[in-house]
């Protein structure tokens, strides 16, 4: 891979990171000669003259965008905004893309051009569904590499001699899944809603993606002491919410989203169902 404006002590903490990723997860191997890595001096006009070529795939964030080319032996862009970075945070924002380029990569091999996809395929391909399991993956992925790169970078190159790494008591942030779950409940028609279950569902996919570095089972209520179970109930079905995030565990790689896609769909449709009966009723 080549960087662009990252120092050579960063340079040294990406190599690093880089070692703490799977090949299931990213096949460095396949994307590292074809792949640029630039930290941007002005975000907003890199990504505004990407997308003049490069449409938006849906995974674009304010920290990180990936420049996809579909062509076999294309070259990839991935843009990290410098204003964002706070210590060691361009690693994490880094890693999300990586993880979203091999990702983006498998489906565009399997499924065509996914910029050329167009409403009606993407249903049928689970577009939707790929890439909420895409942005659980890369939280997922990138949670660890990053506690992993900061535990070094504080204790020095040796691992632990137990092998057992040790962080400090999570805080998981929930004011997105709050705002989701907000607007969801003030959605006045059913067309609002289904709308805004889309918004809680990346956030949730968020959420889980962080939760998943520190456990195996869907179980978010044993480390989250503010996980809004009551609220989730109300408004999707607890169950289902739990469906949901236990489809996005088992999915660890490519293949894995593929068999678990259904049953993700399966999730967000009983949650749909839920939500709309309070409509149905006051009718």
């Amino acid at each position: 891979m080549e960087w662009f404006n990252f120092s050579a002590g960063e340079g040294k903490q990406i190599k690093r990171a880089l070692e703490f990723i799977a090949s299931q997860e990213v096949d460095l191997d396949r994307l590292a000669n074809r792949t640029l890595i630039v930290k941007t001096e002005n975000f907003e006009d890199a990504c505004e003259e990407a997308a003049r070529y490069f449409p938006g795939l849906g995974l674009e964030s304010a920290n990180g965008r990936l420049v996809f080319n579909t062509a076999r032996d294309g070259l990839h862009k991935i843009l990290i905004n410098r204003e964002k970075i706070s210590g060691l945070s361009y690693i994490h924002a880094l890693v999300t893309e990586l993880v979203h380029l091999d990702n983006v990569s498998r489906y565009n091999e399997d499924h065509g051009n996914v910029y050329r996809l167009q409403a009606e395929q993407a249903i049928a391909d689970h577009y939707y569904e790929f890439l909420l399991w895409s942005k659980f993956q890369a939280m997922r992925v990138a949670t660890r590499v990053h506690a992993l790169v900061a535990w070094h970078d504080l204790n020095g190159d040796a691992p632990p001699v137990d092998g057992r790494y040790q962080f400090a008591q999570p805080v998981f942030p929930g004011q997105g899944v709050g705002a989701a779950l907000k607007s969801g409940a003030r959605a006045e028609t059913i067309t609002a809603w289904r709308e805004s279950l889309w918004d809680l569902l990346e956030e949730l996919s968020f959420y889980f993606g962080q939760l998943a570095f520190y456990q195996h089972e869907p179980r978010p209520a044993d480390l989250d002491d503010h996980f809004p179970a009551e609220t989730l109930e109300t408004l999707v079905g607890l169950d289902n919410c739990l469906a949901f995030y236990a489809a996005l565990q088992r999915a660890r790689d490519y293949p894995g989203w593929l068999t678990e896609k259904h049953a993700l769909r399966r999730a967000i449709v009983t949650m749909q169902v839920h939500g709309s009966k309070r409509f149905e009723s006051s009718t």
